[in-house]
């Protein structure tokens, strides 16, 4: 398998430290969009702040074509970045991976964090967001994998099903 393989999933479902650690078993290079947008263009709660989540979704849909034909590639993405028909559009026919992760576990890796949906939501609001999340994400992926904290079990599931 040559292509990229883009990891996709709720914030704190542990796209960076699976992307990390798959880059690291198949050694490939690995990037996060997230990452990226803030290299180019500043803070991301920044973005939000002074031009808006729409503005934000559009760095991500210029990014995901930016993306899509790469090769060798473990892609990291942002809680939010397969939301938008223009990134879904792009990711069609990719292999994308959904690190599906209970709620709860998510919400505990990230309730103290300075993520612009974590600050303007409260804990019943973001399981709101959530579930709305997760069929998109289910629709989006190529296949969906279960990352209930055995990182060595999770790489193993996502390589056995990109071959």
């Amino acid at each position: 398998m040559k292509q990229a393989i883009f990891l996709c999933g709720f914030m704190g479902s542990g796209k960076s430290t699976v992307g990390k650690a798959l880059a690291s078993e198949l050694h490939w290079s690995l990037i996060d969009t997230d990452q990226m947008i803030e290299e180019r263009h500043g803070p991301i709660p920044a973005i939000f702040a002074e031009k808006g989540e729409a503005y934000f979704r559009q760095l991500e849909a210029d990014l995901a074509a930016e993306l899509a034909a790469a090769e060798k590639l473990i892609i990291s993405t942002g809680g939010g970045f397969v939301l938008s028909q223009a990134v879904q559009e792009k990711l069609q026919g990719r292999f994308v991976v959904y690190l599906n992760v209970p709620f709860e576990d998510c919400y505990e890796r990230i309730k103290d964090s300075d993520r612009p949906l974590v600050r303007a939501n409260s804990k019943e609001q973001l399981h709101e967001i959530f579930k709305k999340r997760d069929e998109i994400y289910r629709s989006v992926a190529s296949v969906c994998v279960e990352n209930g904290g055995m990182l060595n079990k999770t790489v193993a599931q996502i390589i056995e099903n990109c071959k």
